[in-house]
């Protein structure tokens, strides 16, 4: 017999893996399935949870680094290891960083957890939505993830009042944001510490917890934190098991079943199906588009939703290397340092960042090379653009197109980097088309299915108990890190699920 399930969840990055808890703890019947594999780190070391991937660091960085490789030239993908920890997708006028892990993007992100740039992002998207009302959720994520700004009693190394080029960078006016990295109670001093249901982890040494992840646990990700606590009231996790289409039920189903997802597991290499009265779409801001597209376009198993694929953002993303050749070691610290702009800034959007080149201790690399990658970082870009690229499917072929030059955001950044070279005498490499790991948009909230794709619940127009919880359902770019705006959105989605369950 087929497998039956209240509420399936796909995905496990903020979307879903918020959702699924909340479901989880208020008993009802909940599965996940996450194409990616759980990760090799200390606090999954303290469960029983079994047959950890390795996270891309050492000597596994080139092995276990790239997952595969979609382009808008040719439809399916190129799978280098289905164990891998990214995917990257080139496409017309932008390139776009997906993880894959048992947390979703909470293994690459840098743990900033900051609101909206704008502090009524939420208000006119919907009737029945509004700042007032997300704010609550705000800050239920920041009490669960334990996440606080950074203090001057933490004696972080290289912060920007360290770092700023004798004043010439600032962050005057920019947010200290909470982060979600379990710092140190004596700066310097990291210990291990055992966390609800036995999970241990480190404090943060400031050595190793950046985009290549968080072996000792410092980084606060979501597997051990939100979908392991899940796991004990209940919550069913499938990993290595990857969605291929969702198709609606056209008959009345036993116990009301709503949706038929086929998905192959990669262990067997079997396809298989279940099916769900309710589904949650969390695999990622690219991925859930192109899963919806797909089912609809190509398999003819979802109906309506005009308005898929428009609306897609960067949230300003850029990423750069920073050419420093600093007298100090800038691997140490926290993964980014930031916000920040030049101290004469003109910027309306746009803030930069450092990320440190963390996790290449052990990387098979020269030591001199090594040496000078310590002496050098990233920078990073963030700020709210228009929104107004599209994703597409065509014969199979998804396609996404963006023009940076449509976006004034990417004006202001342009306007930045050549401040910062000229001010701190430094130099800055980037590619011609923007690269983000924030894609947003694409099945936006809306008021009807003329201007949106779900609705104030994040139901999806034309196709009732299908909901999307992750950045693709967000109504523009929120010019800040996404990840607590996201999963804001998915605890108010549960809510509202959790509602018409009852």
């Amino acid at each position: 017999m087929d497998d039956q399930v209240e509420v399936l969840v796909i995905g496990s990055g903020f979307g879903g893996a918020i959702a699924a808890k909340k479901l989880a703890e208020a008993n009802r019947n909940v599965l996940m399935l996450e194409r990616g594999p759980w990760r090799d780190t200390v606090p999954m070391q303290s469960t029983d949870i079994e047959d950890l991937a390795p996270l891309p660091q050492g000597r596994h960085a080139f092995t276990y680094g790239l997952r595969s490789v979609r382009a808008s030239l040719f439809a399916g993908e190129m799978v280098i290891n289905k164990r891998g920890f990214v995917e990257a997708y080139l496409g017309d006028g932008i390139n776009v960083i997906c993880s894959s892990n048992v947390g979703g993007g909470s293994h690459i992100y840098a743990a900033v957890l900051g609101r909206p740039f704008d502090p009524t992002y939420w208000d006119n998207r919907h009737p029945r939505i509004s700042q007032e009302h997300m704010e609550s959720y705000y800050d239920e994520i920041l009490t669960l993830l334990n996440a606080r700004p950074i203090f001057p009693d933490d004696m972080v190394p290289n912060k920007l009042d360290q770092t700023n080029y004798k004043g010439e960078l600032s962050n005057a006016g920019l947010r200290n944001a909470p982060i979600g990295i379990l710092l140190p109670k004596k700066p310097g001093q990291a210990t291990k510490v055992t966390a609800e249901h036995g999970v241990e982890r480190w404090e943060c040494d400031m050595r190793n917890n950046s985009f290549l992840g968080s072996p000792s646990g410092a980084k606060t990700t979501l597997d051990f934190s939100v979908i392991w606590p899940a796991i004990q009231y209940g919550l069913v996790v499938r990993d290595l098991c990857e969605v291929k289409s969702i198709h609606k039920l056209r008959g009345e189903g036993e116990r009301k079943m709503r949706y038929e997802v086929r998905y192959r597991d990669h262990r067997s290499g079997q396809d298989e199906r279940v099916l769900a009265e309710s589904v949650i779409l969390a695999a990622g801001g690219v991925n859930t588009v192109r899963l919806l597209m797909k089912s609809r376009d190509v398999d003819h198993g979802l109906d309506g939703m005009p308005r898929l694929g428009y609306g897609f953002g960067t949230n300003g993303g850029f990423f750069g290397f920073w050419k420093e050749n600093s007298d100090r070691d800038l691997s140490i610290g926290t993964p980014l340092c930031g916000p920040f702009r030049t101290k004469d800034s003109l910027s309306k959007s746009a803030q930069m960042l450092r990320a440190s080149i963390q996790g290449i201790e052990e990387v098979p690399l020269p030591e001199f090379l090594r040496k000078w990658l310590r002496k050098n970082s990233f920078i990073v870009a963030i700020g709210g653009d228009e929104g107004n690229g599209l994703m597409t499917m065509r014969r199979g072929k998804f396609k996404i197109r963006y023009n940076k030059n449509d976006n004034n955001v990417y004006q202001e950044i342009s306007d930045e980097i050549r401040s910062i070279e000229a001010s701190t005498k430094t130099k800055v490499y980037a590619t011609g088309a923007p690269i983000t790991v924030q894609p947003i948009g694409g099945a936006c909230l809306g008021r009807s299915n003329l201007d949106g794709v779900v609705d104030e619940n994040g139901e999806v127009f034309d196709n009732p108990g299908l909901y999307v919880t992750d950045a693709a359902a967000l109504p523009e770019p929120p010019g800040a890190p996404p990840s607590l705006s996201i999963a804001a959105w998915s605890a108010h989605v549960a809510d509202r699920l959790l509602e018409s369950l009852q």
